[in-house]
């Protein structure tokens, strides 16, 4: 039986061979080298934020959880990225 097309899990599938690379040079690795770690990370970026745009449009950034959430007087919150 055929899949129903469904374009995000399309766009999301066409993501697997980057993560792939991502995690295959991530644990080739060189210690200590940190061109390396920021060229990882910005390559990392690059796919969270194509994770992101079938669900939120292209040129959307990763939605970031905050670090801490804190409830105050009279039921107000507050959230601290």
């Amino acid at each position: 039986m055929a899949q129903p097309h469904n374009p995000i899990a399309d766009a999301l599938d066409r993501l697997v061979p980057d993560f792939d690379a991502l995690v295959r040079d991530a644990r080739l690795g060189r210690p200590g080298y940190q061109l390396h770690l920021h060229e990882l990370e910005d390559r990392a970026q690059r796919i969270a934020s194509a994770l992101v745009a079938p669900f939120r449009g292209a040129g959307s950034k990763p939605v970031h959880a905050p670090l801490e959430v804190r409830h105050g007087p009279g039921g107000r919150c507050r959230a601290g990225w």
